[in-house]
């Protein structure tokens, strides 16, 4: 169960550090075999990812739940036998709403241990949840990709893994939205995050910390 726990937790906080606002609710879903297991601790893992990045309580996973009904958070949990994504068996899916915005996310277990990032916002990605990250949304258009890594390269920021998504296509002439979750070896000083940011096509860049 361990390796769910870290999935859970690392999910939480990456979904709430790329969609912010005023926390109302927060739904587990499990899919798969784990749909099987007594999963309160994988549930609270994921509560307490979400919380400790957004609220000065100091959450585990033993107050967690607690927590969030504190705070008038509704939570919910549920489960199903059978996975929706690709070869992963089991999938914890989770989703966030603040006020009329809602986001979600998938992740799963993958090669025993490695804890990945399979689906943002109803766009197919896959990407490490690593401990320092940077997220990308952005216009479908050329040479975005590349002014990412010179911008990056210039900075002496080392790229571990570049991950890619693609949102479904618009009309013509209107490009789709693209997402973009980069590994680096350390964070991005606050300074790289702004000069990502004026490159052309952006619609937002945020340092990730798990």
């Amino acid at each position: 169960m361990q390796p769910y726990i870290v999935l859970a937790e690392r999910l939480g906080s990456f979904l709430a550090q790329v969609s912010g606002g005023a926390l109302t609710e927060i739904s587990v879903r499990f899919s798969g075999q784990i749909a099987e297991w007594r999963t309160e601790l994988i549930r609270n893992a994921a509560i307490k990812g979400v919380l400790n990045q957004m609220a000065a309580e100091n959450a585990n996973m033993v107050n967690a739940a607690a927590i969030a009904a504190e705070r008038g958070i509704n939570v919910h949990e549920s489960k199903k036998e059978r996975s929706s994504i690709g070869g992963a068996g089991n999938v914890i899916s989770l989703m966030l709403c603040a006020g009329d915005k809602t986001h979600s996310a998938k992740g799963a277990v993958l090669h025993g241990s490695v804890p990945r990032l399979l689906q943002l916002d109803d766009i197919d990605i896959e990407a490490p949840l690593g401990q320092s990250l940077i997220f990308v949304r952005n216009r479908d258009v050329p040479g975005v990709i590349g002014r990412i890594g010179t911008v990056l390269g210039e900075r002496g920021i080392n790229i571990g893994n570049f991950a890619l998504g693609r949102g479904e296509r618009r009309p013509a002439g209107e490009p789709a939205e693209a997402i973009a979750v980069v590994q680096v070896d350390e964070p991005a000083p606050q300074r790289v995050i702004d000069e990502l940011r004026k490159i052309e096509a952006m619609h937002d860049v945020r340092s990730v910390r798990l």
